[in-house]
């Protein structure tokens, strides 16, 4: 008989969710920003851009609207991590031999070598998503920096600017924005790819959970303390 675990709270879904929308958002806007014609060989004369409401000042406003909603949604997610046990920001324990054999085991199940032991956040999965935190904050600081060089005593100037300049100045801060952006799709792809994957193999309701927030276990998870 499968065992009924409630995983994700209602916030940590929400967030999910916007997440992924401003992500989505981001890339695409700043594919044009940085590249204003890929979505044709020579793009539309400018008449027909305003037509079709692809202009850059049109672009930008939504890079931009988006960049807000990432910094709001990051900090939410910091915010509600203080509020419950399975919301905390997990910080992957590297120093541990456990942590290690874990990696190890999971690596081995994701090869269709040997079945993992049911876990509700393998040491994996953790590990990505740490990187992908710092990865978000990242974005969020590169980006807003940039924002401020418009406005060189301005709030953004003041509370990002440095890392602008520490990254070597405007064109190394766009060039590491953008590769960073990659890898965050990157990860964005493996990341469908491994939870369609486990809900297909472990009949665990992986990819249901982002919305109902349940999970199912035939014996108790390694790491049910995590959430209880």
């Amino acid at each position: 008989m499968l065992r009924r675990i409630f995983v994700f709270s209602a916030s940590l879904r929400i967030w999910h969710w916007i997440n992924f929308l401003a992500i989505m958002v981001l890339f695409f806007t700043g594919l044009y920003i940085g590249t204003p014609y890929f979505t044709t060989s020579s793009g539309y004369e400018a008449t027909y851009a305003y037509e079709k409401n692809i202009t850059m000042g049109f672009i930008r406003f939504l890079h931009f609207s988006a960049g807000y909603v990432l910094l709001f949604s990051f900090l939410f997610r910091i915010f509600i991590a203080f509020f419950r046990k399975g919301d905390r920001l997990f910080i992957p324990k590297f120093w541990t031999i456990e942590y290690w054999q874990g990696l190890k085991e999971t690596v081995m199940e994701y090869l269709f070598i040997k079945e993992h032991r049911p876990m509700i956040r393998n040491p994996l999965a953790r590990t990505a998503y740490f990187f992908v935190y710092l990865m978000i904050f990242f974005m969020i600081a590169t980006g807003f920096g940039m924002y401020g060089l418009s406005d060189p005593d301005g709030f953004w100037a003041s509370l990002f600017g440095w890392v602008v300049w520490s990254l070597g100045g405007e064109f190394e801060a766009h060039y590491w924005h953008h590769i960073v952006a990659w890898l965050i799709i990157l990860f964005f792809i493996l990341h469908v790819y491994f939870v369609s994957r486990e809900d297909f193999t472990h009949k665990n309701g992986e990819v249901s959970s982002m919305f109902s927030g349940v999970k199912f276990f035939e014996k108790e998870p390694v790491d049910i303390d995590d959430v209880k």
